[in-house]
């Protein structure tokens, strides 16, 4: 049933509260309104990461709102930097009514979503989300918003190597040089830390980093540093004397060969 969405009101102020379930106009029932909206409106399924994608949702709608990430700042706020998944993200938005018009900025000459206001009902999503946020989102980090999303959607098999992973970690911990992941700002990143045995005073030292676009793929290079372990001194006198350029390189050339070894 289509609706003249009123920006002042929240979503879904048409439901019937029945019993503890809300029924809209073609007589579907819901646990609430944000289910009503999610699965009803949006047609989501039913995943374990819903309220994580609202979440999302909800902090994006308030920055076209109040304009509070301009230009790239919101690639780099809500999708890690990731230009394509902002462009995708959204021309859904555009294309299920939640933004209005924007300025005339593509090739084209056609509204584009990256410049779009939110629409009357883009607005009232927004209104009714705000209404029914748990406390506890509030202040959480986008960043750790981001990794809860990620987190739902890990199996069994995603735990046990997380576990296995986190015993290697602590057995190597006092290695002279070690590998260890890292978590830097948005970033996911891998880093080597090492002896600086030719100084005065012998100091740890951070000679070496890489950074991942996503946590799933710097644990996979962390898991093929691990079962190469019996090298790790070799590649930390590498960084130490020629640099952290000539250690990418070599590392770059090893997961090459090794990966077309497997193929």
């Amino acid at each position: 049933m289509a609706f003249a969405y009123d920006p002042n009101l929240p979503w879904g102020w048409w439901l019937i509260r029945s019993g503890s379930m809300f029924e809209d106009a073609d007589g579907r029932r819901w646990d609430s309104v944000r289910e009503a909206f999610w699965h009803g409106r949006l047609r989501f399924p039913v995943t374990s990461s819903t309220d994580e994608q609202l979440e999302l949702l909800l902090r994006l709608l308030l920055s076209i709102e109040y304009r509070l990430r301009p230009g790239r700042e919101r690639a780099f706020g809500f999708f890690h930097g990731d230009l394509v998944l902002e462009r995708f993200y959204m021309s859904w938005l555009a294309s299920v009514g939640l933004l209005g018009s924007g300025e005339p900025t593509d090739f084209d000459g056609r509204d584009s979503p990256m410049s779009a206001f939110l629409s009357p009902e883009g607005r009232a999503a927004m209104l009714m989300l705000q209404a029914t946020r748990e406390p506890a989102w509030v202040d959480l980090p986008a960043s750790e918003l981001l990794d809860a999303i990620a987190a739902a959607r890990r199996d069994d098999a995603d735990e046990a190597r997380e576990r296995a992973i986190m015993a290697f970690e602590t057995s190597v911990r006092r290695l002279p040089n070690v590998f260890e992941r890292a978590r830097i700002g948005s970033r996911h990143m891998v880093t080597l830390t090492g002896h600086l045995v030719d100084a005065r005073m012998p100091t740890r030292s951070r000679m070496w980093s890489l950074s991942f676009g996503d946590e799933r793929a710097r644990d996979d290079f962390f898991a093929w540093l691990d079962e190469r372990v019996a090298s790790w001194e070799d590649w930390g006198r590498l960084a130490y004397d020629r640099g952290a350029a000539a250690l990418t390189d070599h590392l770059l050339a090893l997961f090459v060969v090794a990966s077309g070894g497997r193929s």
